[in-house]
């Protein structure tokens, strides 16, 4: 091989192999619990949710965001009065997850962006609780006890009228 040709094939290898590099590092791959937000460049993010994409080193960041279904224990404090004036004591259980369509995950992004599923709960709690005092106190204490579904179907219709404040969804339980 002559000898000027070694030194633009030995340019040409560097090249390649800080190209292969940067795409190695730049390779992200969401699993499907969890939103990739990669902004910097671009006036709006990228949102990955289970699947693979591209990242800018040093330009571009990733934040993640849980979408995932979350169980939180809402318990009230001391007694609070139904309907027909009695106070009772309800400990109940929430599913919350993240809506992964539409703007569900652009709102959740301005709430939510790198908490953990601990810190999602806490933020959560105190809103889970006033609205269930809220439904128990429209409901009597008889249909509190013997109508359980219709509990459920107020406290979905509640939390989902609200959802918009921190795009999260209710499932009854």
């Amino acid at each position: 091989m002559p000898e000027f040709l070694t030194g633009p094939i030995i340019a040409a290898i560097i090249i390649a192999i800080i190209v292969i590099i940067i795409i190695i590092c730049s390779y992200v791959k969401a699993p499907p619990d969890k939103a990739y937000i990669i902004s910097g460049l671009r006036r709006n993010p990228k949102i990955l949710i289970g699947r693979a994409g591209l990242k800018m080193p040093f330009f571009e960041r990733k934040d993640e965001l849980l979408i995932k279904q979350i169980s939180i224990d809402i318990k009230t404090d001391g007694y609070v009065p139904t309907a027909d004036f009695i106070g009772v004591n309800i400990d109940a259980v929430a599913k919350v997850r993240v809506m992964s369509e539409g703007e569900g995950v652009k709102l959740a992004m301005k709430n939510f962006l790198n908490m953990k599923e601990q810190q999602i709960a806490d933020s959560l709690v105190d809103s889970l609780q006033g609205n269930m005092r809220e439904i128990i106190g429209t409901i009597t204490l008889k249909d509190l006890c013997n109508d359980r579904k219709k509990f459920g179907d107020d406290s979905a219709t509640t939390e989902r009228s609200s959802v918009t404040r921190f795009s999260r969804r209710l499932r009854k339980t």
